[in-house]
């Protein structure tokens, strides 16, 4: 029997083709208040997006919860979609007060506008 993989597997998703434009007027309705894509992330209420793509969750400088340290896979477009869909189911125990994006399109028009960044 292989071993079993520590973390939060890739979700089973297919992510729809986004439009950025689209997704940063997602952005700034739903995720400004909190996240930015640069800056002082000592003093940020929430992570840094900038670079998202390809980095291992709870990875930056942030005051992450034990939750997000341990959730051990990198970010991308199926794990950011499953996430912006529900943030508390995604990763049990994580800190951002937010109910999500239900809606499949404004989820990859965000995940195509963070992309981006």
């Amino acid at each position: 029997m292989p071993p079993k993989k520590k973390g939060i597997q890739e979700p089973k998703v297919d992510v729809p083709e986004g439009d950025p434009a689209a997704g940063r007027i997602i952005f700034d309705a739903n995720c400004s208040a909190c996240h930015a894509f640069s800056g002082d992330a000592k003093s940020a209420s929430a992570p840094m997006l900038g670079g998202l793509m390809g980095r291992k969750a709870g990875s930056t400088e942030f005051a992450y919860s034990k939750a997000f340290k341990k959730a051990g896979f990198e970010w991308n477009d199926k794990f950011l979609f499953a996430f912006i869909n529900n943030p508390g189911k995604m990763v049990p125990g994580n800190r951002m007060a937010f109910a999500g994006i239900q809606d499949e399109q404004q989820r990859a028009d965000l995940i195509a506008y963070i992309s981006e960044q």
